[in-house]
């Protein structure tokens, strides 16, 4: 068949895009993937429109699956469909086989689903099954109510372009204007973003209505309908090119901000801007040519209108079909192209849909309504690198598998598993989202040294308020380190209670902070612990959550039902072990991860994907792992080195250049420091050449960025006096930083 139509069912946000992504970017078949969370939402599409195949889960909200298949049997014989389920039985079977072409309890592989679903596809059309009554079917003619839904992704703008993937010909149909309308009522954001005149089209249709901003004239404008005002982010021509384009005796399209011609009048162009000196910037959108003040783009002026409306890049959603959205789809987090834009524009999409113009931008709405996207094909230098696997190949995490599902980091004590969430903010804090971490015994204060980062708390001055830290994150668009740890667990409950709840509106609001850090989960997210509890779950079904805790037996059994995916470091508790296993199960075989989770090597984690897939490594599954380098040390290690002592076979003992042991050992940095000024300079260079400094600092104090600069001493040839100042210096210099740090 052509284009077949699936509807997915399944109240599993996290699994039901994972499947969509898989069906729709599998080969050998082409589908487009319909989901919904619940019987009743389903009811809704098939009384619309009848589907291809229908694959729903058992349990779900209201009306279960069973029902639903009962329904779409006896008013679609011809849809066919598939029963998955982890709460399969005999008795759920027998009754399953006579409404369903398959079923397919869980866990399963994607592979096996993407199987059935050919097969079931591609066979010829039987006579359905024999339907089974149920009482609780709804009669013909009832009204089934559209539940309240909440988009769970973080996209919460819709930045597109208006000739060539809004309108065709300049106009935009009916059907466009309404989806438009659905997607503002639904709390999306649009901003259009094209190269126009602003005077050219603003009255040919409700863009005051519809749009919180609009970019015109390649980004040299922005035009804010609410305020009614218009903005010149980057200046105008200056009046000497000016003087000189009218002159030029070829016909010109003058703007607020912008000069346009077309093809072949830019030679001429061109040479007036070499003779004045530039001051201008030429941008070509198939035969148009557009002169353009200093820094104006597509992409600049939309992420101008980004900042002045309280939203970020990470938020955009963009779409667009020429040469002139390039900029806009490298500003944006998710870039779409219609199926009208030429090859290269589809090249750097994340995605490319399957419609051309309006019809491509309903859509994209749609999905996004939907509470998801199409299925992309990832951008590698977006990803988070964690770690790097057995072979030595890097180990990513997809940034959307972070901001629109939930996280889990678990690990028994000094297992590195906050080594290991700070590993993950950092890669975010380097990609420009905004994280907020809630660091209950001080272990992330070396994050708040960072750019565009705020240390709060860990004084004995009284904590910031709740509202002033929202204003931080709401206005001043920077991350948050919140240090409780001169607080005592019972006293800060409240205030994080709070916080949670002002994170929450903050998110509706503006999509951010686009990722939320709880330490030390095992204090909040206990069984009696009811407000906090479901704080967190409320915040845990818009994604964007990461807990960390090393009892996670400990932890309310629903909020671990809402995690997505899982790091671990060693555990060694047979009950959180099998706290774990019991709700990883999804991520197919784990016998190898529980045997091995006691005895993993510090240093070492495992990685489980859960109900989410990616397109980078690992793309599913489980995967172990040597975790990757932190660019700022973790904060409790560094006090445990810099002058806490090491255990005996820690230390670094020095020896002469005949190996004899001269009788002196460092059992952390601050002895170590001191003994450089006096260790004989034979042992000094003795040591230097042989690399034990950098492997000592490596792998015992776990400082890379130490362990390196001693690795370039040895590479200067430096000898006598010179070593030991050199030494000194250096360990001396890197001490300090670190003593800052905490």
């Amino acid at each position: 068949m052509s284009e077949a139509r699936i509807l997915l069912v399944e109240d599993s946000l996290g699994i039901a895009r994972a499947l969509s992504r898989a069906l729709m970017l599998s080969p050998g078949g082409t589908y487009r993937v319909t989901t919904c969370t619940s019987g009743e939402e389903a009811l809704e599409r098939l009384q619309a429109d009848p589907y291809d195949l229908l694959i729903t889960d058992l349990r779900l909200p209201g009306m279960d699956g069973l029902n639903l298949l009962a329904w779409a049997r006896q008013n679609h014989p011809e849809t066919r469909s598939v029963l998955i389920t982890a709460y399969g039985s005999p008795q759920v079977e027998e009754r399953a086989r006579r409404l369903v072409n398959a079923y397919l309890p869980k866990p399963f592989r994607l592979h096996d689903l993407i199987q059935i679903v050919h097969s079931i596809l591609e066979a010829p059309a039987a006579p359905p099954p024999s339907l089974l009554e149920y009482e609780t079917l709804p009669t013909e003619g009832s009204v089934i109510a559209m539940p309240e839904r909440e988009s769970i992704t973080h996209l919460m703008v819709l930045a597109t372009d208006f000739d060539g993937t809004l309108a065709l010909n300049g106009h935009v149909t009916s059907e466009t204007w309404e989806m438009l309308r659905q997607a503002k009522t639904a709390g999306l954001s649009v901003i259009l973003v094209t190269g126009r005149t602003l005077e050219s089209f603003i009255t040919e249709g409700p863009f005051n209505e519809l749009c919180e901003a609009v970019v015109a004239e390649n980004g040299a404008i922005v035009y804010f309908p609410r305020r009614d005002i218009v903005t010149f982010p980057f200046g105008r021509l200056t009046p000497a090119v000016l003087q000189r384009l009218d002159g030029l005796g070829i016909p010109l399209e003058r703007g607020m901000a912008i000069v346009a011609t077309a093809v072949p009048h830019d030679e001429a162009i061109l040479e007036v801007l070499r003779e004045v000196g530039g001051g201008a910037t030429v941008e070509y959108n198939r035969g148009a040519v557009m002169v353009l003040p200093l820094g104006a783009t597509k992409g600049t002026g939309l992420a101008y209108a980004l900042h002045e409306l309280g939203y970020s890049s990470h938020n955009v959603v963009a779409c667009g079909d020429a040469e002139n959205d390039r900029s806009l789809f490298e500003v944006a987090e998710y870039a779409a192209a219609v199926a009208n834009a030429p090859p290269g524009i589809k090249a750097l999409a994340d995605v490319v849909l399957p419609f051309a113009n309006g019809e491509g931008v309903r859509s994209l709405i749609a999905d996004l309504l939907s509470g998801g996207v199409p299925a992309y094909r990832s951008r590698p230098h977006r990803q988070l690198t964690v770690g790097r696997d057995v072979n030595g190949e890097p180990i990513h995490i997809d940034p959307f598998a972070l901001l629109d599902s939930n996280l889990g980091v678990f690990g028994a004590s000094s297992s590195g598993k906050s080594w290991l969430a700070g590993l993950v903010a950092e890669e975010l804090l380097k990609q420009g989202y905004q994280i907020c971490v809630i660091d209950p015994e001080g272990d992330y204060r070396s994050l708040g040294t960072g750019p565009h980062t705020l240390l709060l708390g860990g004084t004995p001055a009284p904590l910031t308020a709740v509202a002033d830290v929202i204003n931080f994150l709401e206005n001043g668009a920077v991350s948050i380190v919140l240090d409780l740890s001169m607080l005592t667990i019972a006293d800060h409950h409240g205030y994080i209670l709070d916080l949670l709840r002002g994170l929450q509106a903050l998110r509706k609001r503006r999509g951010r902070p686009h990722w939320f850090l709880l330490d030390e989960a095992q204090y909040y997210l206990t069984p009696e612990d009811h407000a906090l509890t479901e704080a967190l779950l409320d915040m845990s079904r818009t994604g964007g959550l990461g807990i960390v805790s090393y009892r996670p037996s400990q932890l309310a059994s629903a909020f671990l039902e809402s995690i997505n995916q899982w790091l671990l470091t060693r555990l060694g508790l047979p009950e959180d072990i099998q706290t774990v296993q019991a709700f990883i199960n999804k991520c197919n075989d784990c016998s190898e991860l529980v045997n091995e989770l006691p005895e993993l090597p510090l240093g070492q984690a495992y990685l489980c994907l859960g109900d989410v897939t990616q397109w980078l490594p690992p793309p599913e599954g489980i995967v172990r792992f040597q975790v990757g380098v932190r660019t700022v040390p973790h904060i409790r290690h560094l006090h445990k080195y810099l002058r806490a002592p090491l255990p005996a076979p820690k230390r670094f003992y020095f020896h002469d250049e005949g190996g004899l042991y001269l009788g002196r050992a460092a059992a952390n940095l601050w002895e170590f420091r001191q003994a450089l000024n006096d260790v004989p300079l034979n042992a000094l260079q003795f040591h230097l050449i042989r690399g034990d400094y950098e492997h000592w600092i490596r792998d015992v104090l776990r400082d890379e960025e130490l362990s390196r600069r001693l690795r370039k001493l040895g590479s200067r040839n430096l000898y006598g006096e010179e070593l030991r100042r050199a030494l000194v210096e250096t360990v001396a210099n890197r001490y300090e930083e670190l003593e800052r740090l905490g």
